[in-house]
């Protein structure tokens, strides 16, 4: 285990671990890692921890959990897990007997696993021998005799093994489908009868949804054997309480390879690999598949579209996760016009960027139906969800998403012609109106935003009026010749912000970046939280979120705190404004709180804010992207009398002043400007219309 999970254990931060290193000599020494990512032995964290009073109950899900993780250099994860999953599903068919002979319990196994998935995927099972599987076997085979749940005590614990690996990163080649797309892709697909088929089941995550929408048959198939081991797995040990469903995992290339089916497949739903340049053009070059275009090299996407639509049953559903390239690539166009005039797309929904995990690009849901003889469809649904949600927790902007996309799909399925549109958000859109020469489905260039409302002549008349107001008051603040205080001509004595804190003068902290990894037990709150962003646009706290409660390990900024954001093109610090006092600093904001009888803040956040300061506080090769991470703690300041430094705070507060100014005056003649223009332009227009022909 790592010392990441010593602290998740033990309900305390990393760092305290380190500490514990330091200064206990029976620490436990690292049996395996690196020096600069050692992993320790869980029993002898455990016998230690009870030792220093901290009894820690470990779960036997956690214990489960580091077995699993410490034989990952002997054995491949995905095999590991296949023979957990191989041992449970034993278990929950033939009972909880007592074993004597691990070895004589995975052949067991092994039998059972044909018996109810099926030949093809046996495969290759790691010996027993292997270095830790067998001390992961028998932890498993452990946490399901301390399961609370006698019913599904396998099922339980081999899916929440499955759900912590598949939320790691890391794992080339593969990427997990969350759970909440999943749901949202066979939802879009319809009612549930007949088959499902995932060509590129992967873990079988939309398997296991589809089962839980009532389809009662559910093929998958995956170039992956051990991810198909697992999805198999994840199947036969589904909660048996839930509806039943049977199903069929093949190991093959869909595309080079499909496995056929007498099933009646009604329903196409997955999320196909994106820019696979190997998926298969050349051998496939003559394929009968291709009905709308043989698919360019660089198109494996559109490939995949075909190979659905040629699955399943006419008028079935094909639900596919694409990239926002295949709306809109030239060398595409052909084959989405044929999709268009001949009826088989019916909607594009664009995903917010970054919704799902492993996925930081605008996805997009295709939704399609494999036309009957004689069906055209007039119009196409078109849906951009990113400007409908209005933030917060997963969950919330998940079930944000899901409002969205399902409501306008139903409206739209119900009566396409009399759709009504939404602005910005979801409109059915015109064949004609997308078979131009592109072809270019991009959600957003078919969705015109609202008017902007229109702004009066007073409005703009007061804004002017507002604006006169602040150029007037900014010439007040304008600095004057620089009156510097007079001070010592012998060389001023300096330390650093680092060696400063040692000494009480100042007390530096920052906020940590929360692991999702890590859970905490700690109370929260809802507050207003400062962001370095807000720092470097001289804005007031913008951010509600939740914060810990507990004002000691987490104090409010109070007045004469310095703030700096961690991450800038250049440094600008400043001292805590009445708006910011009572707010909490972000991960990404340093908090420096002075005694001001030995550090006046206005000096020091001057100071700071300076070239020299700047220098002194950038992290040598930390560019990113023409942004410098700050270290605060390196800069050295200038130690001059008390009086002095007040002085210079004065110049730099007045300095501080003149620029709070000069941003508001910025600020409100772009105001005025774009209003203006607006205000001209709105008579070309109406309600995002060209104007008529004259």
């Amino acid at each position: 285990m790592t010392s990441a999970d010593i602290a998740r254990i033990s309900g305390v931060k990393p760092t305290a671990v380190s500490n514990w290193r330091r200064r206990h000599n029976d620490f436990p020494k690292p049996v395996a890692g690196t020096d600069r990512s050692p992993r320790f032995d869980l029993a002898q964290v455990e016998s230690w921890l009870k030792s220093q009073g901290r009894n820690k109950s470990i779960s036997s899900n956690e214990r489960l959990w580091q077995a699993f993780d410490s034989v990952r250099g002997a054995v491949p994860p995905e095999e590991a897990l296949a023979a957990v999953g191989m041992i449970l599903l034993h278990q929950q068919k033939h009972g909880r007997s007592e074993q004597s002979e691990l070895t004589r319990l995975m052949a067991q196994a092994g039998r059972t696993f044909v018996d109810v998935v099926g030949v093809d995927l046996a495969g290759h099972v790691p010996e027993t021998d292997t270095a830790g599987l067998v001390t992961l076997l028998d932890t498993a085979v452990h946490a399901v005799r301390d399961s609370a749940n006698d019913v599904n005590a396998a099922s339980e614990v081999f899916e929440l093994l499955c759900t912590r690996f598949l939320d790691t990163v890391g794992r080339a080649g593969f990427t997990a489908t969350p759970p909440e797309l999943a749901d949202l892709l066979v939802q879009l697909a319809g009612g549930a009868t007949g088959a499902l088929l995932d060509p590129t089941c992967g873990s079988g995550t939309i398997l296991l949804a589809a089962a839980g929408h009532g389809y009662r048959r559910v093929l998958g198939q995956d170039i992956n054997p051990a991810i198909a081991r697992i999805a198999a797995l994840r199947l036969a040990l589904r909660d048996s309480t839930a509806r039943p469903a049977s199903f069929t995992v093949r190991d093959a290339d869909s595309l080079r390879h499909p496995a056929t089916s007498d099933d009646q497949i009604t329903a196409v739903v997955s999320t196909p690999p994106f820019a696979d340049r190997n998926w298969g053009y050349e051998d496939l070059a003559y394929s009968l598949t291709w009905e709308y275009g043989v698919p360019p090299k660089l198109e494996p996407e559109l490939a995949w579209v075909q190979h659905a639509l040629n699955r399943v049953t006419p008028s079935g559903a094909v639900v596919l996760l694409m990239p926002p390239g295949a709306a809109s690539r030239p060398s595409g166009r052909r084959i989405r016009r044929e999709l268009l005039t001949r009826g088989a797309l019916r909607a594009i929904i664009s995903l917010p960027p970054g919704l799902a995990a492993h996925y930081s690009l605008a996805l997009q849901i295709w939704v399609l139906y494999r036309p009957e003889q004689d069906t055209t469809a007039a119009r196409v649904l078109l849906v951009d969800t990113d400007g409908e949600i209005s933030g917060g927790k997963p969950a919330a902007i998940w079930a944000q998403v899901h409002a969205v996309v399902v409501g306008s799909w139903q409206r739209f399925r119900t009566d396409p012609d009399n759709f009504a549109e939404r602005p910005g958000i979801a409109r059915a859109v015109p064949l004609a109106d997308l078979l131009d020469e592109e072809v270019d489905l991009t959600p957003r260039r078919a969705l015109p935003l609202p008017p902007p409302p229109a702004v009066t002549d007073d409005e703009l008349i007061a804004t002017r009026d507002q604006l006169v107001g602040l150029l007037s008051a900014l010439g007040d603040t304008l600095p004057g010749a620089i009156r510097s205080p007079q001070v010592n001509t012998e060389p001023v004595r300096t330390m650093t912000l680092n060696e400063l804190a040692k000494t009480g003068a100042v007390f530096i902290r920052r906020t940590p970046t929360p692991s999702p990894d890590r859970t905490s037990d700690a109370p929260t709150k809802e507050g207003r939280i400062v962001t370095g962003d807000d720092l470097l646009a001289g804005k007031p706290p913008t951010k509600v979120g939740d914060v810990n409660a507990d004002e000691v390990r987490n104090p409010p900024i109070r007045a004469g705190d310095v703030l700096a954001p961690l991450v800038a093109r250049r440094v600008t610090a400043r001292v805590a404004t009445a708006e910011d006092v009572g707010a909490y600093p972000s991960s990404t904001v340093y908090v420096v709180r002075t005694d001001p009888t030995v550090l006046d803040p206005w000096y020091l956040a001057g100071y700071l804010s300076s070239s020299d300061g700047e220098r002194q506080a950038e992290r040598m090769g930390s560019s990113l992207g023409g942004h410098l991470r700050v270290d605060l703690r390196r800069v050295r300041i200038p130690l001059v009398p008390i009086e002095t430094q007040r002085a210079y705070g004065q110049l730099f507060q007045e300095l501080a002043e003149f620029t709070r100014h000069l941003r508001a005056t910025h600020d409100l003649g772009m105001e005025l400007a774009s209003n203006s223009i607006d205000a001209i332009a709105s008579s070309l227009t109406v309600a995002g219309e060209p104007p008529p022909e004259p």
